[in-house]
């Protein structure tokens, strides 16, 4: 079972290994200063791909990341460091024993590096401080034991086949696993069920986007709700081109980030917004149509009521946005 970056760095902070501080999030969010930010994906060379980046517009850059059908990402801080190794785990098939694999050059380029060399840690006795001194000394650093500790907890606690940090980055404050890659033993998964529900405890229900062939675009909050106005399109003669449920509580930026998204498919021709507001206020979607819109110069119907429903359809009347009482309204002009 591989994981996550965010799911095997979870785990590394369990067994005591640094990790850098970070949220996980699914839609774009404003994180101030410089940060990284890192698309979720169970492959490697993101880094060759553009999809680790630093930083200090994360609501674009994760907004950029999304048109190529991302939909989970880590922003960490932005950690200054003076050098990487490359260190990782995994069991010698030969002796049975764990070994360490380390190198005094981590990065992207670790698969080129020559500069690698192993360590076999006998299961006959525990990790012995000379074990760790010789590491220390190949790639000139001390300050190893938590590290080379915790991956061989992993081994042998958690049945990971494979732990890796590529890289971990020397600090200030010491050693930070700047990345992970940690796959488990399918077959030892029934002993770590309390581990795996954490790990499926980290992730809320995310924001949703599926793209289809029509062209009538459509937001919704609510899974129910965008199905339920899919359908009215598609019976009223219409073709939808997307589902988009941006959840509930979508704030302004949620809102115009969907707009956008779904406005910059060049097969919609015109966007019907159906909102529900109950934890979402309908003020705040108000304010990411008008952002959106601003950006998509396409035609958009609004269905908006619940939750300070009379501010908002008072800011989309000013700004010339045509709001309707019911869905049937606002979907029969889009399709007009």
């Amino acid at each position: 079972m591989k994981l996550y970056e965010y799911e095997g760095k979870k785990i590394f902070s369990i067994v005591g290994i640094p990790i850098p501080k970070g949220q996980v999030v699914y839609s774009p969010v404003n994180v101030p200063g410089k940060v990284v930010v890192k698309a979720q994906l169970l492959e490697g060379g993101r880094g060759k791909r553009g999809l680790v980046r630093v930083t200090e517009d994360s609501f674009s850059t994760i907004s950029d990341m999304m048109k190529e059908g991302i939909s989970t990402f880590l922003i960490e801080e932005f950690v200054s460091h003076d050098r990487e190794i490359y260190i990782s785990a995994m069991m010698d098939r030969e002796s049975g024993n764990p070994m360490i694999i380390i190198s005094p050059n981590g990065g992207i380029n670790i698969e080129e590096s020559k500069d690698v060399r192993t360590f076999v840690i006998p299961l006959d006795r525990t990790l012995m401080r000379y074990d760790v001194d010789a590491m220390e000394k190949y790639v000139g650093y001390r300050g190893l034991t938590p590290i080379v500790q915790g991956l061989l907890k992993l081994l042998l606690e958690y049945d990971a086949e494979l732990a890796e940090i590529n890289p971990l980055a020397i600090t200030e404050r010491g050693a930070l696993a700047l990345d992970s890659k940690v796959i488990l033993d399918d077959n030892a998964l029934f002993r770590h069920e309390e581990l795996l529900n954490e790990l499926r405890r980290e992730k809320p229900a995310s924001d949703s986007y599926v793209e289809l062939d029509g062209d009538i675009g459509i937001i919704g909050n609510g899974a129910g709700l965008t199905m339920a106005t899919m359908d009215l399109v598609k019976l009223m003669g219409g073709n939808p081109a997307d589902f988009f449920d941006v959840g509930g509580g979508a704030d302004m930026q949620k809102v115009a980030f969907a707009i956008e998204r779904v406005g910059t498919n060049p097969r919609v021709k015109k966007i019907v917004i159906n909102i529900f507001g109950g934890i979402t206020r309908c003020d705040e979607v108000a304010k990411g149509i008008l952002d959106g819109h601003s950006k998509v110069n396409k035609p958009i119907y609004v269905r908006l009521t619940g939750t300070k429903e009379d501010e908002g359809k008072e800011i989309l009347t000013k700004a010339g946005i045509k709001v309707y009482e019911d869905a049937l309204s606002a979907i029969g002009d889009a399709l007009r």
